[in-house]
């Protein structure tokens, strides 16, 4: 009896102390096999804090090409992918350099290639048009498609400011569908306006032709002029860093009359190989569809890096801004 009554008093102080501890734990912790619930209303924290700009050309293929599911082709749904994983990730603009839908840059093209591959980054996307934008008359298609981050057909050239110090200029380079490209033209006015008034450190200048590139369109007299006024242009006005598509190569160059140049013609379409090696060229890659990621500081430097389709750094450094505009 005696057994019997310690033991019952035993398991009466056990229960005790098993129910003080639990109220001092706070809610119970959930079943062994099942997931603890999680808040939704919490803001992701950015990987990156500081402003990144993506930018590649020549990126959809058209819905009717043969080659459309041919091995290393038409890769433009691995390059979106890689553009969304790194818009959530904190990237905060994507600048398409052209040639952003094959073939003709039709409306419905846009909607059944590019969209599937990077409508869920238009918000943050600002383009520029190529040539094969223009194979619809007056680049339609693309119009439609961006709305107003495309600008408008009579004023495509437009600029924002992507970071605390840098502006963007979006030119077009078809300068015959826009009415010039020279210092005389309403787009050559435009430009040397926006870069005499702006107060920002920093500026990168996009179009799709490059005058500089060691792929299949270096020496190409169309390119180049269509290219070269652009370029005198924003040279002159102080600009720091030239985007351009077109080539269907990833290349960098060194300081080129102050500005530094990449050609980011791997959106996904298809490869063009390297021709030559262009003066001030230090890095060419026809091998690997990816984009061009800019860090932008406000104290006038920048990281760049060349990041393949499956998040592979394959160019990496920094630079700053140093270019002037001409007295």
């Amino acid at each position: 009896m005696f057994i019997f009554k310690s033991r019952a008093a035993r398991l009466v102080s056990v229960a005790v102390v098993c129910t003080a501890l639990i109220a001092l734990a706070g809610p119970s912790s959930p079943a062994i096999g099942q997931q603890p619930s999680r808040p939704t209303d919490r803001p992701q924290a950015r990987v990156e804090q500081r402003p990144i700009l993506l930018a590649a050309g020549d990126i959809a293929c058209d819905p009717t090409s043969p080659y459309f599911h041919s091995s290393g082709l038409c890769q433009q749904n691995r390059v979106g992918r890689r553009v969304r994983i790194m818009v959530n990730h904190g990237a905060d603009w994507f600048v398409p350099l052209g040639d952003i839908q094959y073939e003709t840059g039709g409306y419905r093209a846009f909607e059944r290639v590019y969209d599937k591959a990077f409508g869920a980054v238009r918000n943050v996307t600002r383009p520029v048009p190529g040539n094969h934008e223009y194979g619809t008359p007056g680049a339609h298609g693309y119009f439609k498609y961006f709305k107003d981050k495309a600008g408008s057909p009579k004023h495509p050239w437009r600029s924002f400011i992507a970071a605390p110090g840098w502006r963007v200029l979006l030119l077009d380079s078809e300068c015959e569908a826009v009415g010039g490209c020279g210092p005389h033209s309403r787009q050559g006015h435009w430009i040397k306006r926006k870069l005499r008034t702006t107060s920002q450190q920093c500026v990168v200048a996009a179009w799709h032709h490059p005058l500089h590139t060691s792929g299949e369109y270096a020496g190409n007299a169309d390119s180049e002029s269509r290219a070269r006024k652009l370029w005198r242009l924003v040279d002159q006005g102080g600009a720091d860093i030239v985007l351009n598509g077109h080539d269907h190569i990833y290349e960098r160059f060194g300081k080129l009359h102050g500005m530094q140049e990449f050609v980011v013609g791997t959106g996904g379409k298809n490869h063009y190989s390297i021709t030559t090696h262009a003066h001030g060229s230090r890095t060419r890659i026809d091998n690997r569809y990816g984009v061009l990621k800019l860090t932008m500081r406000a104290n006038g430097t920048y990281r760049r890096a060349f990041v393949t389709a499956d998040g592979v750094v394959r160019d990496s450094g920094h630079g700053s801004c140093t270019n002037k505009p001409a007295p």
